[in-house]
């Protein structure tokens, strides 16, 4: 028996739903660059990733579960697969995406919750879960000394006339006026980043961010 081509696979994950909207499949195969005439046997991982992404979003629902979506997925593609998160968010669908790229996740989600070892210990939307963390500053030609001695300013590292240190969101209005005051010659201020927060509570341990 002749093993079946990649849209017979698709057409039977949409079957499982109640079958998909033809000309949105149509539109999925193109926009994938899915070439459904190949066998299954010859499609590496980020084609049989394309399978399961246009099987999915072929057929509307109010409600998408993604686990991993984007992995085997090339740049160019991955762009793709962002576009359609955000088409179906923008028709009224909700989204549970699952991943540990955590760039994808900053752009992707109104909210995350991070899990460890199956308990969710932080949830929130972006902006509240890093109100939470420190924000990074780099200064040049700064006083160190004088810095340093800030009441308010955590893990001061210095090299030559760099310095660098982080500060709690609740004291940055003071934190900053006390710089303009330094004599600096150069300022680089860093968010929390998710990666920041994502790792301050696993460490090295494996984990995922919803």
């Amino acid at each position: 028996m002749a093993e079946p081509v990649r849209r017979e696979v698709i057409d039977l994950l949409t079957g499982l739903r109640g079958g998909s909207e033809e000309r949105l499949r149509r539109e999925l195969i193109d926009e994938f660059e899915f070439d459904p005439r190949r066998k299954a046997r010859t499609y590496s991982k980020g084609n049989r990733q394309k399978v399961a992404l246009i099987a999915a979003f072929a057929r509307p629902a109010r409600l998408y579960l993604l686990d991993e979506p984007s992995a085997g997925l090339d740049p160019v593609m991955d762009s793709v697969f962002r576009r359609q998160v955000q088409r179906v968010n923008a028709d009224g669908a909700t989204v549970l995406l699952s991943s540990h790229i955590l760039s994808e996740v900053e752009q992707l989600c109104g909210r995350v919750t991070i899990i460890r070892s199956g308990r969710a210990v932080e949830s929130g939307t972006l902006a509240e879960l890093r109100h939470l963390k420190l924000t990074h500053f780099r200064i040049e030609g700064a006083d160190a000394g004088l810095l340093a001695a800030l009441p308010w300013v955590q893990g001061v590292r210095t090299d030559g006339d760099v310095v660098e240190f982080d500060v709690d969101a609740a004291d940055l209005a003071a934190v900053l006026e006390a710089v303009a005051a330094a004599g600096i010659s150069g300022l680089s201020v860093s968010p929390p980043s998710l990666e920041s927060l994502f790792l301050s509570h696993y460490g090295d341990s494996t984990g995922q961010v919803l």
